[in-house]
């Protein structure tokens, strides 16, 4: 069962206090083997890759702790992970059915300041609770900021960052695309530097430093400002978990970072549910706004008119029934969470948010994207998609049949996909990814 976390004092105190947490768990704190603990606060988008590096770790004779959000325990322990629960389901479920979570600038502040808030002190908490000292290595996803004041703490504990996306990185020579504004203060070399350290202050460390700092004022830790323009970053190791031809603006960027390549774990099934139960015959398109996204009805429904329009079969994923419009033509199925790997094989085109899983399983595949980005990561990974000749971006929606049309006639782009298509083979992502790790650990381990 999922391991639940008893509060012994008011979670909602001053983060300065002490706060005693009890967890209840089936790792046994004076193991002589290694201990992973991983952070995965975000949708299935973010767990999955963390579920697939911790099921390497776990081959390779390692325990594995995750902290993530309720409704995704499950897949952890399907995995063979333990899993410990430091976002409720009601928590959750309030920030998916916000509709602002899904706009660029509101988004940003409500995932930021809402991790803050609910994720930051549960997880150093568990750290300082699991922790086998000379044995432990913490494995972050890029919210998770407490592992980084461990690692301030102790330097003994190693540290390695995950990147699912480039965007997290700042290029000077190449910077990321974080709107869909034509002109972006942070796109040129003359206003780069100005820009990020106006958004550091007046944006992100508001949300972020305030909690960060209490907790390492209350440790004996001086106070950190602009969080994410340095300090955030692992000293030991950080991993793109992307190729370098996908962002080549990223390759020497720190001497700390390695290309691990795409993750393309779709995560072990829930129930049975996200199996697929045959390959659609029709090689339908694919309509996705993400399975955290529960605000895509109006999509949807012009993406019904469109494949009426088309005469072509449409497949709409969404993560909650509600999203679907009530009446649908022959042509057009629904479906929940499905496997992306074994689809879009099957499928001759996709129209989608940008979130890198799906952006990645749909290079894979090689069949054309139309990228429609909304927040966080998806203009960045929109325009990288259109750089390598993968497939365009939608605009506004009543482009939708225009730009389909276009993608499923045009040459050049199918070849594009096909060259795309042969970058893929090797080792996979989570397994370079658990060789770092463990690269990092061993060169760290203290002997039994």
């Amino acid at each position: 069962m999922p391991v639940r976390l008893r509060e012994t004092a008011d979670p909602t105190c001053d983060p300065s206090r002490p706060i005693t947490r009890t967890f209840s768990s089936e790792l046994n704190t004076s193991s002589g083997r290694p201990l992973a603990i991983l952070s995965a606060p975000g949708s299935r988008g973010d767990v999955n890759p963390m579920l697939a590096i911790g099921t390497q770790l776990r081959r390779r004779g390692y325990d594995v702790a995750i902290s993530l959000a309720q409704p995704y325990a499950e897949l952890a322990e399907a995995a063979g992970l333990q899993p410990f629960s430091l976002i409720d389901r009601q928590q959750f479920d309030d920030m998916l059915a916000d509709p602002a979570v899904w706009t660029l600038l509101r988004g940003m502040r409500k995932v930021m300041g809402g991790i803050a808030a609910q994720f930051l002190r549960p997880h150093f908490d568990l750290i300082r609770t699991l922790h086998r000292p000379g044995r432990t290595i913490l494995v972050s996803h890029p919210l998770d900021f407490s592992s980084r004041i461990v690692r301030d703490l102790d330097p003994t504990i190693p540290l390695v960052d995950v990147h699912l996306a480039p965007v997290m990185l700042r290029t000077p020579d190449q910077p990321a695309r974080l709107t869909p504004w034509r002109f972006e203060p942070t796109r040129h070399r003359r206003t780069f530097r100005l820009s990020y350290w106006l958004g550091d202050k007046i944006i992100l460390d508001p949300l972020l430093a305030g909690p960060i700092n209490r907790i390492r004022r209350a440790q004996g830790l001086g106070p950190v400002r602009r969080v994410m323009h340095r300090w955030w970053l692992s000293p030991d190791r950080v991993l793109a978990c992307y190729p370098d031809w996908f962002a080549p603006s990223t390759v020497g960027i720190l001497p700390q970072l390695r290309h691990v390549g795409f993750p393309l774990s779709d995560g072990p099934p829930r129930d049975g549910g996200d199996e697929l139960a045959e390959p659609p015959p029709d090689r339908p398109i694919v309509f996705t706004g993400g399975s955290a996204n529960w605000h895509t009805h109006e999509f949807f429904r012009q993406a019904r008119d469109v494949c009426v329009k088309l005469g072509h079969a449409g497949l709409l994923l969404g993560g909650d029934p509600r999203c679907f419009p009530s009446e649908l033509p022959d042509n057009v199925r629904t479906s929940g969470y499905v496997s992306l790997e074994k689809l879009l094989p099957h499928c001759c085109a996709i129209v989608h948010h940008g979130g890198i899983g799906t952006t990645s399983q749909a290079l894979r595949a090689g069949i054309p994207q139309i990228i429609r980005p909304l927040a966080f990561d998806q203009f960045d990974n929109a325009e990288r998609v259109a750089a390598l000749g993968g497939g365009v971006c939608l605009q506004s929606d009543r482009d939708l049949a225009g730009r389909l049309a276009f993608v499923l006639q045009d040459l050049k782009l199918s070849e594009s996909l096909r060259v795309i298509r042969s970058r893929f083979g090797g080792p996979s992502g989570p397994q370079l990814a658990a060789d770092e790790i463990d690269a990092v650990m061993t060169s760290r381990t203290v002997p039994v």
